[in-house]
């Protein structure tokens, strides 16, 4: 049996909650990213830091993926897609 949707005011504060760590771990992945091109410069592409680099891009593509669902959960468009529907993906 599937769970009931959320309330409209607890879907508004989770996603202002999904939003709000998108946002600081965003920040602290730009942070990280800066560092390792840095390191990249400075100690070359074998350096430990800048081997992480593709990790800490990784972790950027998340960040924005959280504010994106944090901000489809605020305004409502959590509509499931119709199966039926004669369209593409």
């Amino acid at each position: 049996m599937p769970t009931p949707p959320l309330p409209p005011a607890t879907r508004r504060l989770v996603g202002l909650l999904l939003m709000l760590s998108g946002g600081l771990l965003g920040l602290g992945m730009l942070l990280k990213v800066y560092v390792a091109v840095y390191m990249w410069y400075a100690g070359g592409s074998q350096s430990p830091q800048a081997l992480l680099l593709s990790a800490y891009l990784v972790g950027l593509l998340a960040s924005g993926l959280l504010v994106r669902m944090g901000l489809q959960m605020r305004r409502g468009d959590g509509d499931h897609r119709d199966p039926n529907a004669n369209e593409m993906l």
